[in-house]
């Protein structure tokens, strides 16, 4: 089984129709065809973090609406052992912001791939694998 991470940067390319963001769509589309062996996962703090982004750029977003362009990705809740891991991530570089720690710490927990167009990444030493859109 292939089991992929959204960072919420990957999600964000793909509605703004930015680069790398065909490659979440492409993804999704062989979601929707109902391909096996794929799962598909966001952290909730990346779905709030989608939103937020939307909002205050005053491009209209409901949850609603981001179920339906996400449709079959499971929307993971932050849990306290969850919190734990993502917080620890904090030391392995400064720049990484609660939303990427979540989604690393998700990912590592599914044993998944991350997907992100956000570079910083690259600094630091993740105990994931990573795929950059970008």
């Amino acid at each position: 089984m292939s089991s992929v991470v959204l960072d919420a940067s990957a999600v964000l390319a793909m509605i703004l129709k930015e680069p790398g963001g065909d490659r979440v769509e492409g993804l999704l589309d062989r979601l929707d065809a109902g391909a096996r062996g794929i799962h598909i996962a966001i952290s909730a703090v990346n779905w709030c973090e989608i939103l937020t982004r939307l909002e205050r750029a005053q491009i209209a977003m409901t949850g609603e609406r981001l179920t339906s362009i996400l449709s079959g990705v499971e929307v993971v809740p932050l849990g306290k052992p969850e919190a734990e891991t993502a917080a620890s991530y904090a030391r392995l570089d400064a720049s990484l912001a609660i939303g990427d720690r979540a989604c690393i710490a998700l990912a590592a927990q599914r044993r998944a791939i991350a997907w992100t167009a956000d570079k910083t990444w690259a600094r630091a030493k993740l105990p994931i694998k990573v795929e950059f859109l970008r």
